[in-house]
C-alpha cells in the first residue's frame, strides 16, 4: 500500500483524479486533496507521503515552489500539466513522471505501474533543476537526454543513440559505442522528445536515427539494415515519411 496526496488549484481537477484513482488503484491511498498550495505544503512538511500528484501552475505557490519548500523530498511527484506537447518534452528528458489534462485512464495505469516498478521511489533534486531549466529555456538546442537509472540520471549525446526498440512498456535504447540502455518509458514516450532531433517511427516497435541507416530493401515489404547490422521492417503506414527522408539524399 502507498500514500498519495493531490494538488490542483482547480477542484474538478483532484476530483476527477481522485474518483480514477479510487476505481481502479486501491493501493493508493488518497491522504488529502488540496486546492491551495499552501495548505498543501503545510500538510507534506508534516506528514510521510509516498507520491504526490502535482499541478504545476497555481495561484500561491506553483508546483517548483512548493516543493523548493521542501527540506527533505522523500516523496515521488506525477506531474499533472496541461503544457503544451513541446514544453512537455522537458519531463521526459529529465525523466520525471507527468499526466497531461484532462488525465487519461489508460495513462494514468502506464504511469502508476511504471511507478511502482521503480527502484527509487523518491524525487531527485537534480532532475526537478534539470526539468524546471528545460521548461524555462524551452528554445535552447537539446544534445543530451537524460536516462533514469536505479541510483539517478544517466546523460548520455542524443547523436550517439542509433536507434530505440520497444520492449513493452519499456524501450531499450542502442547507442554508437555499442552500449545499451533499459529505461522505463514507452517508445512513444521516447518519440515525443527525439523526434524534433530528427528521429523517424519506422515500425510500431522501432524508432531509428536516420543518420545511421545503411540500406533500404524493398524485398518482403520492405526493410532498413542500421550501421550496426540491425534488419528493421518498415510498416507499410511508415514507408512514406521514410520516402521523404530518402528524397532529401544525393543519388548516384
Amino acid at each position: 500500500m502507498y500514500t498519495t496526496i493531490l494538488v490542483d488549484d482547480e477542484l474538478h481537477c483532484t476530483e476527477s483524479l481522485a474518483m480514477l484513482l479510487k476505481k481502479n488503484h486501491p493501493e493508493l491511498t488518497i491522504l488529502g486533496k488540496f486546492n491551495e498550495s499552501k495548505m498543501a505544503l503545510e500538510f507534506i512538511k508534516a506528514n510521510q507521503v509516498d507520491l504526490i500528484f502535482l499541478d504545476i501552475e497555481m495561484p500561491g505557490l506553483n508546483g517548483f515552489e512548493l516543493l523548493s519548500e521542501v527540506e527533505d523530498l522523500n516523496f515521488d511527484v506525477v506531474f499533472v500539466t496541461a503544457y503544451d506537447q513541446y514544453a512537455i518534452k522537458a519531463f521526459t528528458y529529465s525523466a520525471i513522471s507527468y499526466l497531461l489534462k484532462p488525465v487519461d485512464e489508460e495513462d494514468l495505469q502506464d504511469t502508476i505501474v511504471r511507478w511502482k516498478e521503480k527502484k527509487n521511489k523518491t524525487l531527485a533534486l537534480n532532475q526537478l533543476h534539470m526539468m524546471h531549466d528545460l521548461l524555462t529555456n524551452t528554445n535552447r538546442l537539446k544534445t543530451k537526454v537524460a536516462l533514469p537509472t536505479s541510483d539517478g540520471l544517466e546523460f548520455i549525446e542524443i547523436k550517439s543513440i542509433m536507434r530505440c526498440e520497444s520492449e513493452s512498456n519499456y524501450t531499450r535504447l542502442y547507442c554508437l559505442d555499442k552500449s545499451k540502455h533499459l529505461i522505463c518509458r514507452t517508445l512513444k514516450e521516447v518519440e515525443r522528445v527525439l523526434q524534433e532531433s530528427g528521429f523517424v517511427r519506422v515500425h510500431h516497435s522501432h524508432l531509428i536515427n536516420p543518420q545511421y541507416i545503411k540500406k533500404f530493401v524493398r524485398n518482403d515489404g520492405g526493410y532498413i539494415i542500421m550501421d550496426d547490422g540491425e534488419q528493421i521492417s518498415v510498416s507499410r503506414t511508415k514507408k512514406d515519411r521514410l520516402f521523404e527522408l530518402f528524397n532529401h539524399v544525393e543519388r548516384l
